[in-house]
């Protein structure tokens, strides 16, 4: 009956002393708790936590540079992929309303399918785009997951390694030994082979920004909160 007099009528959910609280006027104050998923932040421990502002140091500059040129792969892989569906309309206006024969828009194709694969290697590791199963991460606790972690990337390097010193050992035996392509184009093969060494140093080094960021606490295991599960 209260918010009725009222000049100012009030909701009928509201406590009829609401309109004499000094703070009414401003802002409703709710007695609610905080829910479980908000999470105040405290500055003591944001500032004590090395990982919330890891020290700047060399180690940044290396990961940046590295990080710049997985972007610039990146970039060039997305234009091989645009030139290689490019040329495939060429061909086929080429062949299939001109009637004209076709000499190197095939072979060209599939170098660029297969280079822009390969030089996009580590940019695909910077966004994570690889097939990740992160189911054993999430039950493991956090020293095992850093194992883990470790470990993986270790087996990353290896494998890139393996790979981009076995590449340059093709590119300089194809370079050395005149190799061409058995078709009407005859593109000396050492061009496309020059994509594994390539993507895989580039990987290499994608592989070695990850493991520096998180054996210096600059990321987490896997990409996943220390309370994860």
């Amino acid at each position: 009956m209260s918010n009725a007099m009222s000049p100012h009528p009030l909701p009928i959910d509201l406590p009829d002393d609401f309109a004499q609280t000094p703070s009414a006027s401003h802002s409703v104050k709710s007695d609610m708790p905080t829910p479980p998923d908000v999470e105040p932040i405290d500055p003591q421990n944001a500032q004590a936590d090395g990982r919330s502002h890891p020290p700047k140091g060399p180690i940044d500059g290396f990961i940046a540079v590295i990080h710049f040129a997985s972007r610039v792969c990146g970039a060039a892989s997305a234009s091989m992929f645009a030139v290689a569906m490019l040329i495939i309309c060429q061909l086929v206006f080429m062949r299939y309303v001109l009637n004209a024969s076709t000499v190197w828009q095939t072979e060209a194709v599939i170098f660029l399918m297969i280079g822009a694969t390969l030089v996009g290697l580590p940019y695909v590791q910077l966004i994570r785009g690889h097939v990740n199963v992160d189911l054993l991460p999430l039950y493991l606790k956090s020293t095992a997951r850093m194992t883990l972690a470790i470990v993986t990337l270790l087996c990353g390097m290896g494998i890139s390694v393996l790979f981009g010193f076995y590449g340059f050992e093709l590119v300089v035996e194809a370079f050395e030994g005149g190799w061409l392509s058995e078709t009407i184009w005859a593109v000396p093969l050492w061009k496309p082979f020059a994509a594994l060494p390539i993507g895989f140093g580039l990987l290499f080094l994608q592989f070695l920004a990850d493991f520096l960021s998180l054996i210096t606490r600059r990321s987490t295991p896997f990409d996943l909160r220390d309370d994860a599960f």
